[in-house]
């Protein structure tokens, strides 16, 4: 149930979390579009009763696809990230314990190819009511250490959410990570299924439309220059094209380029298809 007044709206942290996923948008180029359109999600003890059902009540705008395996929804939510030029990307959770470590793999993957997707893990009690719930693997002497501490050295942002009002200044800080070209990776924010469902009277503008403007910052002058002093002594010069030239959209302009300098390209795993044909018909009229 919530409540709402001018002010504020009552609502589980899940019910926030589902909520606040439906307003976010990043821009391009003037080109909006939804930053989270879906989630993915295998629900066991950790996530089934908070996150769940707060997908099935608040989730109206937040597909949910069903997969099978935790790590196969991050590798997959990864492509989706690809195939989006990094503007948009889907969530994933997953129930306690190894549910939640089978992600591990696909947020380094994610982190090193600096890839967006977002994690939501569950995670032990934070009220410590209830026992030990993460299937023998916990940790012997540190009882604030979960499996999903694992998380942190593979994640560009990584908050275990032990009250319902840390969204507030964490939900922010993960859109802004994911739409930073430099810093954007795996973002996890580890949420206990305990205060999944502790209410709070979030302020009412917290769920209002946002856009993250995903800017095209110019290079410097002075790396120009050196560029072209590099290009003038080379007797034989070579490019190598990341993912970068998909990501900006610059297929055409590497093109050129090439041409104009009589560089040979070579294309990393991420730089595939970059140069050699007509960019991919999806993105040939935003080039």
């Amino acid at each position: 149930m919530s409540t709402q007044t001018n002010q504020t709206i009552r609502l589980t942290m899940a019910q926030a979390v589902v909520k606040y996923l439906q307003t976010q948008y990043s821009e391009r180029d003037g080109e909006r579009r939804r930053l989270i359109p879906g989630m993915f999600g295998i629900f066991g003890h950790g996530n089934v009763a908070g996150l769940g059902q707060a997908l099935y009540e608040y989730g109206r705008d937040l597909t949910y696809y069903q997969p099978c395996n935790e790590q196969s929804m991050v590798h997959t939510a990864i492509g989706f990230a690809k195939a989006n030029l990094r503007l948009s990307t889907l969530a994933c959770t997953s129930s306690i314990g190894p549910g939640a470590t089978n992600m591990i793999t696909g947020a380094a993957t994610a982190t090193i190819n600096r890839i967006p997707v977002l994690l939501f893990p569950s995670d032990y009690y934070a009220t410590r009511h209830q026992g030990p719930v993460l299937q023998q693997l916990e940790h012997p002497i540190s009882g604030d250490v979960s499996v999903n501490d694992c998380f942190r050295p593979v994640s560009r942002f990584f908050d275990r959410i032990s009250r319902p009002e840390q969204l507030l200044t964490s939900l922010p800080e993960a859109m802004r990570v994911l739409t930073e070209p430099v810093e954007t990776g795996a973002v996890t924010l580890a949420l206990p299924q305990d205060v999944q469902a502790h209410a709070y009277d979030y302020p009412s503008h917290f769920f209002e439309e946002r856009v993250w403007r995903v800017e095209r910052r110019l290079p410097d002058p002075q790396r120009i220059r050196e560029a072209i002093a590099l290009l003038q002594q080379a007797r034989r010069p070579a490019i190598i094209a990341g993912g970068g030239v998909h990501y900006s959209q610059a297929w055409r302009e590497l093109q050129d380029f090439s041409e104009s300098v009589g560089a040979p390209v070579g294309e990393t795993f991420g730089g595939k298809g970059s140069i050699g044909g007509n960019p991919p018909s999806r993105w040939a009229g935003s080039a």
